[in-house]
């Protein structure tokens, strides 16, 4: 396995291993008919990087997608892993609800907000990565092969050290598989407890007080207009080695948005060798796609 070391005082929002992606894969039907957008329009938003961005509509709207054969690409899902995994956290009983405290453990680590205690929606804002391998050694392996196998969530395999699976790209999910889990999710067809899912939507609203903590990684939060509900959450990863290949910096942004009754999900993901071309530039270019399709 390769090392994270480095990833711990580089990455802002999310540290984890990025593996070597695997080739385009089948991902699961998409009913609503599918727009594709022009590839000169992609090459404004991502540059020379690959990019993705996919977003449905709920109710078997149409799904909008630029990027091409990229969205059917998986790699690690990195933090936006933090999304199923608090549902199943509560689902399972690991968390008795949003309100429950883990106690720092006196580590001292790179980022100064996460040697502090923290519950749920915290750690959620602050990526804080120690608050979910808790999680993950108490919810166990075979619980997390029942959930994701259920989910149908990436290729489902949590194989390996249960702290580490979805940052070391064992756990591997394309944009379109995303987009897939958060229909299911915001449909309201997971099969775990609604309260799960519902505290865990309540929590990535980027809205409140959610803004005040994400507010320097997504400085755009400020510009969402009253009338539009934006959730989401970012994720990011490389290896800890170099040369860095052309696509080993992997950048997501996954979410919803609900304006005037009705809800899109989205997935952003963009690969590249540039360090800064992570999770916040990810969130950056889904803002920028939906601000220029009217949305926000």
């Amino acid at each position: 396995m390769r090392s994270c070391k480095a990833l711990f005082i580089a990455v802002c929002t999310l540290m984890g291993c990025a593996s070597t992606p695997s080739e385009p894969v089948a991902s699961v039907p998409v009913k609503a008919a599918t727009k594709p957008a022009p590839e000169v329009d992609a090459r404004r938003y991502f540059g020379n990087a690959q990019g993705c961005f996919t977003m449905r509509e709920l109710g078997g709207g149409e799904t909008f997608e630029m990027g091409g054969d990229e969205c059917g690409v998986r790699t690690l899902p990195a933090s936006t892993f933090k999304i199923p995994n608090a549902i199943i956290a509560l689902d399972s009983g690991v968390l008795k609800d949003e309100k429950v405290v883990f106690q720092w453990d006196g580590q001292k680590r790179w980022r100064e907000d996460w040697n502090q205690d923290h519950a749920l929606p915290t750690s959620m804002w602050h990526s804080v990565v120690w608050f979910y391998q808790r999680i993950a050694k108490e919810v166990g392996t075979e619980r997390y092969k029942k959930y994701l196998s259920a989910f149908h969530y990436g290729n489902e395999d949590p194989s390996g050290e249960v702290h580490m699976f979805w940052l070391n790209g064992t756990l591997q999910i394309t944009p379109r598989e995303e987009v897939a889990f958060l229909t299911t999710m915001y449909e309201g067809k997971l099969p775990v407890s609604p309260r799960s899912v519902e505290i865990v939507k309540k929590i990535i609203e980027l809205r409140g007080e959610a803004r005040e903590h994400v507010r320097e990684a997504l400085p755009f939060v400020d510009q969402i207009p009253e009338n539009v509900v934006l959730s989401g959450k970012t994720g990011s990863g490389w290896p800890d080695v170099e040369p860095l290949g052309a696509v080993d910096v992997v950048g997501w942004f996954v979410g919803s948005v609900e304006k005037e009754g009705r809800r899109w999900v989205f997935a952003s993901r963009i690969r590249s060798n540039e360090k800064e071309k992570i999770g916040p530039y990810a969130a950056k270019i889904a803002y920028e796609i939906m601000h220029d399709r009217g949305m926000l």
